[in-house]
C-alpha cells in the first residue's frame, strides 16, 4: 500500500512503521543505498525508524538480535516481506556517521579514532557467536567497517549500521575496509596511520594497497 508519506510500502511494514512512530502520518526521506540495500529514513510524531530494502536481509536481522547487549546496534523492530524483498524496519540510533559533514576531523584523526574504536570492537567476547568459524586468531568482525557505518556522539562511539556481515573472522577484513575508507575519503596517506595505531604487523605499501584492494573486490 502507499504509505501517508507517499512512498509505497508493503501494508504490514507501512503499519509497523505507523505503530513504530506514534500511530499516524511519517515523513520519510531517502538516506542511503549500497550493495546492501536501499534505506529511507522514517520520522512520525514520537519517534523516528529505518527500514531497510534488499532481496536477503534474515542474516542482518539474526545478527541485530545476538549483537544486541554486546555492540551498539539499532533495536530491531521486525523483518517483513513484500515486492519481491526483504525489508528490515528498526529505530533510530543516536549519533552521525563518520562521513557526516559535521565530522570536522583531518586524515590523521580519523584513522586514529577508527582504529582506536576498532580495537574496542574487536576485544568484545564473542563466545558462542552463531556467525563465522572460531578459528586461532579470529574476533567479532563488522564485516563492512567503513565510516557510514560507525556512528559517533561527542565524538564517542554511539552506534554500529549494516551489519549484516558481522562475524567471526579475520581481523584484516575490517583493517580492509577502514583502509578503503580511508583512501577514498582523505587519499593514501593515513592507512599506514590507522594500522600502526590499530598495532597491525608492519606492511609495506605494497601490502597495504593489496589489502585495499581485497575490499573493493567484495
Amino acid at each position: 500500500m502507499d504509505s501517508p508519506t507517499g512512498m509505497q510500502l508493503p501494508d504490514d511494514v507501512a503499519a509497523a512503521a505507523r505503530a513504530a512512530t506514534g500511530g499516524g502520518a511519517f515523513r520519510h526521506e531517502f538516506a542511503w543505498m549500497s550493495w546492501a540495500g536501499t534505506v529511507w529514513r522514517l520520522e512520525g510524531t514520537t519517534a523516528t525508524v529505518y527500514v531497510k530494502r534488499a532481496a536477503h536481509l534474515a542474516g542482518e536481522r539474526d545478527r541485530l538480535e545476538w549483537l544486541r547487549g554486546r555492540w551498539p546496534v539499532p533495536e530491531l523492530i521486525g523483518l517483513f516481506h513484500g515486492f519481491g524483498d526483504d525489508w528490515l524496519l528498526t529505530r533510530a540510533v543516536r549519533g552521525v556517521p563518520l562521513n557526516d559533514r559535521s565530522i570536522a576531523w583531518d586524515g590523521a584523526t580519523m584513522a586514529q579514532r577508527l582504529a582506536e574504536i576498532l580495537l574496542e570492537l574487536h576485544a568484545v567476547d564473542a563466545t558462542g557467536c552463531p556467525f563465522g568459524e572460531p578459528k586461532p586468531g579470529h574476533v567479532l568482525i563488522h564485516g563492512d567497517y567503513c565510516t557510514p557505518n560507525v556512528l559517533v556522539e561527542n565524538g564517542r562511539l554511539s552506534a554500529l549500521v549494516d551489519v549484516g556481515g558481522a562475524r567471526l573472522d579475520d581481523p584484516r577484513v575490517d583493517w580492509a575496509a577502514a583502509v578503503w575508507s580511508l583512501q577514498y575519503n582523505y587519499g593514501p596517506a593515513f592507512a599506514r596511520v590507522f594500522l600502526d595505531a590499530y598495532g597491525a604487523p608492519s606492511m609495506s605499501d605494497k601490502e597495504i594497497e593489496r589489502l585495499r584492494r581485497s575490499y573493493s573486490r567484495r
